[in-house]
């Protein structure tokens, strides 16, 4: 039977209202229906939030644990089980997500969290089901990381935790400055590979937020690159800080941070670690690392005083 047009209430030039259609009568009672609705004051209900939620990196798994319901979370990453993670124990040996598409296919998402730079085309057999899709911007800043958060926020359904999110982090931001050492602190981050972050990189804006100087900037490094030794021993840092030395596989290109000039540099300055967890990527986290850095610049404090 050919389709007719449905015609709802609508005034002719005389003023008198034509009638719905008999072909549409049923399509225009559920209609009228929901105009009733909604001029009582009532709302349609939103749509549910994702409940199998699946992320497929660390950087991932970071802002995914920072807004998404333990129950809602199918799988986090596939190192979520290793030093390098902040998961909880419940959470570590769950499902792990890969940006895979056979990986993906058998956890069966509604949404998928991909990290930085994990491929998009292993999520189309997913998105054909009605998976959403995320890829998380690469960041080296706090606003990137609340942009990162108001995405996933929107995304799964999770918004007013992202803003609370945001509020907090801001807030010990703001307490940071107001704790800023009264002398410069000039701190180098050291990996375990002998590079270190230059400017504009968020090891620097960690760095920068707990009210230090980045001495990677100072000894000319730009982004992030080698530490130039012959540099470094006649202008040393304050503070050196580490990371990934315990949780990072083992590597050839690990024995340069065992170079004769660099061990001398860290037996004569105060070293210290920050758990590698805390800045896997700009996440969540990065204000814990910017808080560890704050309290061992304190701890600094007596013996600047005593010199």
């Amino acid at each position: 039977m050919k389709n007719t047009a449905m015609c709802l209430a609508l005034p002719d030039k005389k003023g008198a209202f034509m009638a719905a259609s008999a072909h549409s009568f049923k399509r225009a009672s559920v209609l009228i229906g929901l105009l009733v609705f909604a001029g009582a004051g009532l709302t349609v209900p939103a749509k549910a939030a994702p409940g199998h939620v699946v992320s497929t990196s660390l950087c991932g798994d970071a802002y995914v644990l920072a807004l998404v319901p333990p129950e809602h979370i199918t799988a986090l990453s596939w190192q979520a089980d290793t030093k390098l993670s902040a998961a909880p124990a419940f959470l570590r040996h769950k499902n792990k997500g890969m940006a895979s598409a056979e990986r993906l296919a058998r956890l069966h998402p509604d949404l998928v969290v991909l990290g930085p730079g994990d491929p998009l085309r292993a999520t189309k057999a997913v998105q054909k089901t009605g998976a959403k899709v995320l890829s998380l911007n690469w960041t080296e800043s706090f606003e990137g990381v609340f942009d990162n958060l108001r995405a996933l926020g929107d995304i799964s359904g999770q918004t007013q935790t992202a803003n609370t999110k945001i509020k907090a982090i801001k807030t010990r931001l703001a307490a940071l400055k107001t704790r800023a050492p009264k002398h410069p602190v000039r701190i180098l981050y050291l990996t375990p590979s002998g590079n270190s972050a230059g400017a504009d990189v968020f090891v620097d804006a960690a760095i920068r937020a707990a009210g230090g100087i980045n001495h990677g900037a100072t000894l000319g490094i730009k982004g992030w690159g080698r530490v130039p030794l012959e540099k470094l021993t006649l202008n040393p840092p304050d503070l050196i800080i580490t990371s990934f030395f315990n949780e990072a596989y083992p590597s050839i290109a690990n024995l340069r941070s065992r170079h004769p000039l660099m061990r001398r540099v860290m037996q004569n300055t105060p070293t210290v670690r920050i758990a590698a967890k805390n800045w896997i990527c700009a996440g969540p986290r990065l204000i814990n690392a910017a808080e560890d850095i704050a309290r061992f610049m304190d701890a600094l404090a007596p013996t600047e005083t005593a010199s």
